[in-house]
C-alpha cells in the first residue's frame, strides 16, 4: 500500500496549490509511479499523446498540472447531455447551463493547447489555454443546434482559429 509522504515535493506542491483533495490526487500520481514532480511528465504522456508533452519544461509542466488538477472535479457530459445543454442554452441563455458546457470541454481545451504548444514552444501554456478558452466561447456563441456538425468538431475549428489569429505573427516553427 502506498503511503502519503507529506515531505515529498509533489505533495507540498499540491498543498501549496490549495487542492481540496490533495491526498487523493497525490495517491493517484503515486500509484502510477509519479512520486516526484519531475516524473509527472510521464503521467501526462499517458493522458495525452506523448508528442504533446515531450518539449514542455518543468515550469510549463507545473502549469499544466495546475490546470489538470482543477479539471479533475469537473463533470464531463455525454454527447446527449452536451447536445441537450446546448439546446437549452440557446433557448434560455442560462449562464449555469453555459458554464456546464464550458466545463465539459476543458479537457479538450487543454489537449488542443498542448498540441499548439508543441508547434510553438516559446509561447506560455497559460496564454495558449486562455486564447483556447476564448475560442470555446466563440464556438458556444456561434453554434447552431440544428447544424450537421458535431459540437466538439466545431469547438476545434473555433479554438484553432482563435489561437492562429492570436499568435499568427509569432509563428516560430
Amino acid at each position: 500500500m502506498i503511503q502519503i509522504d507529506k515531505n515529498d515535493n509533489l505533495y507540498k506542491y499540491l498543498t501549496n496549490l490549495g487542492v481540496n483533495n490533495v491526498e487523493e490526487t497525490y495517491l493517484e500520481l503515486a500509484q502510477n509511479g509519479r512520486y516526484k514532480l519531475a516524473d509527472v511528465k510521464q503521467y501526462f504522456q499517458e493522458i495525452f499523446e506523448p508528442s504533446k508533452t515531450e518539449d514542455i519544461n518543468e515550469s510549463e509542466l507545473e502549469k499544466v498540472l495546475d490546470y489538470y488538477i482543477d479539471l479533475k472535479s469537473v463533470k464531463t457530459l455525454s454527447s446527449k447531455e452536451l447536445n441537450d445543454n446546448l439546446k437549452n442554452y440557446k433557448q434560455t441563455n442560462n449562464k449555469q447551463i453555459k458554464e456546464a458546457i464550458i466545463n465539459s470541454q476543458l479537457k479538450d481545451i487543454l489537449y488542443l493547447s498542448l498540441n499548439y504548444k508543441t508547434m510553438h514552444k516559446d509561447e506560455d501554456i497559460q496564454d495558449i489555454v486562455q486564447v483556447a478558452n476564448l475560442g470555446l466561447m466563440d464556438a458556444i456563441n456561434n453554434y447552431k443546434v440544428d447544424a450537421k456538425i458535431n459540437f466538439k468538431d466545431y469547438v476545434v475549428y473555433w479554438v484553432r482559429n482563435r489561437i492562429l489569429e492570436e499568435f499568427k505573427g509569432e509563428n516560430k516553427c
